[in-house]
C-alpha cells in the first residue's frame, strides 16, 4: 500500500510539471468525473484527473495495459452456478472499461465455504474480497484475515460511495476494537423471529385455509406454534413418504428472542429489550423449550434421519420434493423469495416478533483480505458493487435476456424459456450482496419494498446492545474450546436427536469446565465498558 502511495505521489508530482508547462494556469477541477468530454487540451486533463487519485489510479492502469485481477469470494446455498464464467466475463468487460480492473468471482457452497475460505485465507491462495458469513467475523479478525479499511485512508480515498451509501451507525457497529474491518450490505437487519416456510400444495393438499388468514394484503400469516404444530400432524399424516420439516443449524437463533453478542451464543441477553446482563444460553429455559420442540418433531417423524449428516440447503430439499417445510427468518418479500429458492409457491407463517439484534450487523460483513497484494483495486471494486446499478444487477440476477427479463411495470421475470429449476445463475442469497436495494425488483414484489425494507427495520423490536461488538482475542484459548464442545454437542440437540434432558444438562457441565464463566465475565466486562461510553443505561 506505501509502495502504491509512493507511485502515485511521483506521478502526480510529474503530470503537475506538465500541467505546469501547458500554460492553461487554471486550477480549476471541477467535472473531473466526466468520462464523456472528448474535446479540450489533453494535458489540462490530465492535471484535473492528477487532483483525484481515484481517477488517477485507474487512468494509470488503462495507460499501462496492465489491469489487476480482484477475486470475490462468497458462498450460495447451491454452489458454483452453470453460468458463472459468462456472469463473471460480463461483470469483468464492465469493470475493465470503468476501473481498469479485472473481477474473478469463487462462488462455494454453504456447507463446504468454511472449510475452503480457510484454506484459501490461511494458504495465501490469491482471494482479495470475501464475506465473513459462517467464517465469522471475529474470528475472521483474530486470525489475522481482515484488512484494515482505513488504513492509509483507504476506505475515505477508494470507498467513498460505500460510506455515502450506508449508515453510519452499521458502519460504526462494524468497528472492532476501534478498527473498521468490515462492511455491513443493504438488507433486512432485522428479521422475523419463529417463521415456517411450508409448500402450498401441501397445505392444499390437507385442506388448511391458509388464504383467509392473510390480513390487510400482507405476504406473512402472524399465528402461534401451535397452529404450526397442527399443520404438521396432518402434513404426516397425509404425505408419510415426505419428510415434514427440514431443520437448519441456525434455526434457533432465528426462533428464539436472545441476542448472540459478538456473534456467538457463548454469553448471550436473554432480555435484549431491556437489560444488559450476560447470560448462559444453554442452561436457560429459552433453549430448553426450543430443544424439547424439536426433540417431540424428530420422535414423531417428522425430520429425516439423516439430517446430521445432509449438507443439502433446507431449500434445495423442499425444491426436489423430499421436505415439505423449514424454517426461516422473515422480512418484507420473504414469499417472492422463498418461493423462488424452492421453485414453488411457499407459504410463510410467523410466530414470533420483529427483532434486531446487535450482532445482525456484523454476522456477514464484507472484508478485504490482510494479504492482498492490491487493497485499492479490492476497495474500488467493492465500492463499485454498493453503488452501481448494473453491477449489482450482474451480481443479483445475471444477465439480462439470458436469465431475467424486464416486465412493462417495472419488475424483472426469468427470460423467455427459464425458470428457477434451469436459470444458470439465479443468486439465492441476494441479501448476501454488497447492495440489493439498487438492483432491479423481481416480480411478486412491490416495486417499494426496498422502503418497505427500510421501515421493517426501524420498527422492529431493538435490542439495547445495538451496535456492540466483542473482541474476544483475550480468551480467544476459552472460545475454541467453548465451540469444541457445542460441535460435539449442540448439532444433535438443535436437531432433535438428542435427549433434552440428558443432553443439555451434559453439555452445560462440559462449556463450565471449558472456560464458559471466563468467555462470559470478559463479554460483561466489554457490554458495561461500551454502554457506559454509549451512554446506555
Amino acid at each position: 500500500m506505501k509502495k502504491f502511495l509512493a507511485v502515485l505521489l511521483s506521478l502526480v508530482v510529474m503530470v503537475s510539471l506538465v500541467g505546469c508547462k501547458s500554460g492553461t494556469g487554471s486550477n480549476d477541477t471541477g467535472n473531473t468525473g466526466n468520462t464523456g468530454n472528448t474535446g479540450g487540451d489533453t494535458s489540462s486533463t490530465v492535471t484535473e484527473g492528477a487532483a483525484d487519485p481515484v481517477e488517477q489510479v485507474i487512468a494509470e492502469r488503462k495507460a499501462s495495459g496492465k489491469y489487476p485481477t480482484v477475486v470475490m469470494a462468497f458462498m450460495n446455498w447451491a454452489g458454483s452456478p452453470a453460468g458463472l464464467q459468462r456472469i463473471q466475463g460480463a461483470i469483468s468487460k464492465y469493470t475493465e472499461e470503468k476501473l481498469g480492473i479485472t473481477v474473478e468471482l469463487e462462488i462455494m457452497d454453504y456447507a463446504s465455504y468454511s472449510q475452503e475460505m480457510t484454506l484459501m485465507l490461511s494458504s495465501g491462495e490469491q482471494v482479495d474480497i470475501f464475506n465473513a458469513i459462517v467464517l465469522g467475523y471475529t474470528s475472521s479478525i483474530n486470525k489475522g484475515y481482515t484488512l484494515d479499511m482505513e488504513q492509509d485512508d483507504l476506505i475515505q480515498t477508494y470507498g467513498k460511495g460505500i460510506l455515502d451509501t450506508m449508515s453510519q451507525d452499521y458502519v460504526k457497529a462494524c468497528r472492532v476494537g476501534g478498527v473498521l474491518y468490515g462492511l455491513p450490505q443493504q438488507r433486512d437487519m432485522a428479521i422475523g423471529l419463529g417463521g415456517y416456510s411450508v409448500g402450498a400444495e401441501y397445505l392444499d393438499g390437507i385442506g388448511f385455509d391458509y388464504k383467509s388468514m392473510y390480513k390487510d394484503g400482507e405476504e406473512i400469516i402472524y399465528t402461534d406454534i401451535n397452529t404450526i404444530n397442527d399443520i404438521f400432524a396432518k402434513l404426516h399424516e397425509k404425505y408419510p413418504n415426505l419428510y415434514v420439516y427440514a431443520p437448519g443449524e441456525v434455526n434457533f437463533s432465528q426462533h428464539l428472542k436472545f441476542d448472540a453478542l459478538g456473534g456467538d451464543n457463548f454469553g448471550v441477553l436473554l432480555d435484549p429489550e431491556n437489560g444488559l446482563k450476560v447470560e448462559d444460553l444453554w442452561g436457560s429455559q429459552l433453549l430448553r423449550e426450543y430443544c424439547d420442540l424439536m426433540y417431540q418433531w424428530n420422535q414423531a417423524g417428522y425430520i429425516s434421519k439423516d439430517a446430521l449428516t445432509d449438507d443439502t440447503a433446507v431449500t434445495a430439499q423442499v425444491k426436489a420434493g423430499t421436505a415439505m417445510s423449514y424454517a426461516t427468518a422473515t422480512k418484507p418479500g420473504i414469499r417472492a423469495q422463498e418461493s423462488g429458492l424452492c421453485g414453488r409457491d411457499m407459504v410463510i407463517f410467523q410466530v414470533g416478533d420483529d427483532f434486531l439484534k446487535s450482532s445482525a450487523v456484523t454476522a456477514m460483513p464484507w472484508c478485504i483480505n490482510a494479504g492482498t497484494e492490491d487493497p485499492v483495486a479490492a476497495m474500488q471494486v467493492l465500492d463499485a458493487f454498493y453503488t452501481d446499478p448494473v453491477l449489482s444487477n450482474l451480481l443479483c440476477w445475471g444477465e439480462e435476456g439470458k436469465e431475467y427479463a424486464k416486465t412493462d411495470d417495472g419488475h424483472i421475470t426469468f427470460a423467455d424459456g427459464v425458470d428457477a429449476q434451469n436459470s444458470e445463475y439465479f443468486n439465492n442469497v441476494n441479501w448476501l450482496m454488497p447492495n440489493q436495494f439498487i438492483a432491479d425488483i423481481w416480480v411478486g414484489n412491490d416495486l417499494d419494498i426496498w422502503d418497505r425494507m427500510e421501515k421493517f427495520n426501524g420498527e422492529s423490536v431493538k435490542s439495547k446492545a445495538l451496535g456492540f461488538s466483542f473482541d474476544n482475542s483475550s480468551v480467544a484459548t476459552e472460545y475454541t474450546a467453548l465451540f469444541n464442545v457445542y460441535n460435539e454437542f449442540g448439532k444433535p440437540l438443535l436437531f432433535g436427536f438428542s435427549n433434552p434432558s440428558t443432553g443439555i444438562p451434559e453439555m452445560v457441565d462440559k462449556l463450565k469446565s471449558s472456560g464458559l464463566e471466563k468467555y462470559m465475565q470478559a463479554k460483561q466486562v466489554a457490554l458495561d465498558e461500551w454502554a457506559k461510553v454509549n451512554g446506555i443505561n
